[in-house]
């Protein structure tokens, strides 16, 4: 019989998340901007991307792999380019201070094209996205990071899962992509290992090359579409990483076998302003994104979803409801708590 999950309201687990990382070494300011990715995460039903990477965090935190202390700092800034250096600190913290750099360079010059390199984790990059589109911009983010997925024909772990991320404004909200460019995310691992879940056939590889539907044997993810994705993620590689001189396939794969946890992130900012009153935009984004759900279904679609619409109406649930914590991420969440004196998150009934 599984242990049903416990609720808590995201107040209370961004709470808990802030007073853990301050008591490993964070700011304040720092930890308030990581749970708040983390969370966000969790609103949107990414689970992968939220709580579950705390303990992770904090590993890379005790072993030195995230400086705690860095800051980003501002290398290159040149017309409507600009590129940070995250020190290895807190990929949130980088990747929000690229985003409103960016924001703010594109609104005077109507683009700006951003580079963040050498951060670790950044959490869902489809945070960043949307933020910016809830400013009146559009974005475009990809991201690189540690080697987790094989390249098409590969049987090793020998690309990033490297996400990109859409968002566009509407006066109903941005609409936003977030996806990975292999089959499922890291974090689905991460999510299925919590909650005992097989994985679906055809997305990973054992340690060994082989596949897998077992959680625990999961070490390696697929491309999505086979050479679509891997090709993907190799591009990414190339305008996140390469170009701001911080590669990082290259080390982890060559001679060199790299192992250091490290990412990058490219993005761009468009203000929709430069171009056509930002209104006018958005009317023509809502009658497309009408006409599309209105078009006839296949007989086992219930209703023609947009990009972001799923996510939407599961933060809206869970604003509402709570978000659910699996047990075991509980327990490990508890144990944490103890070790470092904070009180967890306190937790709602299934009805409140």
């Amino acid at each position: 019989m599984s242990v049903p999950a416990k609720l808590v309201g995201h107040d209370e687990l961004g709470r808990f998340i802030r007073d853990i990382l301050v008591k490993h070494g964070a700011s304040v300011q720092d930890a308030a901007i990581v749970a708040e990715g983390l969370v966000w995460a969790n609103m949107r039903g990414g689970d992968g991307h939220g709580v579950s990477r705390l303990p992770r965090y904090l590993k890379l935190l005790d072993s030195g792999e995230i400086d705690a202390k860095a800051k980003p700092q501002l290398v290159h800034d040149r017309g409507a380019t600009l590129m940070f250096d995250g020190g290895h600190g807190f990929g949130p913290v980088a990747v929000m201070e690229g985003a409103a750099r960016a924001l703010e360079r594109a609104k005077a010059t109507g683009v700006c094209f951003a580079l963040i390199r050498n951060t670790t984790h950044t959490g869902a990059i489809g945070r960043y996205a949307q933020w910016i589109a809830e400013r009146g911009c559009a974005a475009l983010l990809m991201g690189a990071g540690p080697t987790l997925m094989a390249y098409h024909g590969a049987r090793v772990a020998s690309m990033a899962t490297s996400p990109i991320a859409i968002a566009v404004p509407s006066s109903n909200g941005p609409i936003a992509l977030d996806m990975s460019s292999s089959t499922i995310s890291n974090g689905k691992i991460l999510q299925a290992r919590a909650t005992n879940a097989p994985l679906p056939a055809g997305a990973v590889l054992t340690a060994a090359g082989e596949p897998t539907t077992d959680p625990k044997e999961a070490e390696i993810l697929l491309p999505l579409g086979g050479p679509k994705g891997s090709g993907l993620a190799f591009m990414f590689e190339m305008l996140a990483s390469v170009l701001a001189a911080a590669p990082i396939q290259a080390l982890a794969i060559g001679p060199d076998k790299r192992t250091r946890h490290t990412g990058n992130t490219a993005m761009l900012v468009i203000d929709i302003e430069t171009f056509r009153p930002l209104a006018d935009f958005q009317s023509d984004a809502d009658a497309l994104g009408g006409l599309v759900k209105a078009l006839p279904r296949q007989a086992e679609f219930a209703e023609i979803l947009l990009p972001g619409e799923r996510g939407s109406r599961t933060e809206s649930a869970r604003r509402k409801n709570g978000i659910p914590i699996p047990a075991k991420l509980w327990e490990e969440l508890a144990a944490i708590a103890t070790a470092d004196g904070v009180k967890m998150p306190e937790m709602r009934s299934a009805r409140s």
